[in-house]
């Protein structure tokens, strides 16, 4: 392969970039808000296996030539259930809830 080779895959190839987030954990379960600016619901895609749960999100924004991809995991507790996760793009934020399992709610017992 010669340099002018080596350039063009260069500029085919996507920068991928790990978003910022910001993670609040309330009674009910947990909130992540991802900063994918470019990024909507027909680019993001959230694949949960082995409770490791991935987020890739393809930018309509380039940087330097290449195209951007946001890219980040997180590993579940069991304390998530994983079929009640529900997720929204606007303005350039994903909001993802994941909700506590019965089992991982606080319950509180009535003492008399």
């Amino acid at each position: 392969m010669d340099n002018h080779d080596a350039a063009n895959n260069t500029v085919n190839e996507a920068l991928v970039l790990m978003p910022l987030v910001d993670i609040l954990e309330g009674n009910d379960g947990i909130t992540m808000w991802f900063e994918i600016p470019g990024a909507n619901s027909k680019t993001v895609d959230i694949e949960i296996k082995n409770r490791i749960m991935t987020m890739t999100a393809a930018s309509s924004l380039r940087r330097d030539g290449h195209a951007i991809v946001f890219k980040r995991e997180f590993q579940l507790s069991d304390g998530i259930d994983i079929e009640k996760i529900s997720a929204k793009t606007q303005d350039g934020v994903l909001t993802l809830i994941l909700p506590k399992s019965d089992s991982a709610k606080v319950h509180k017992i009535t003492v008399e």
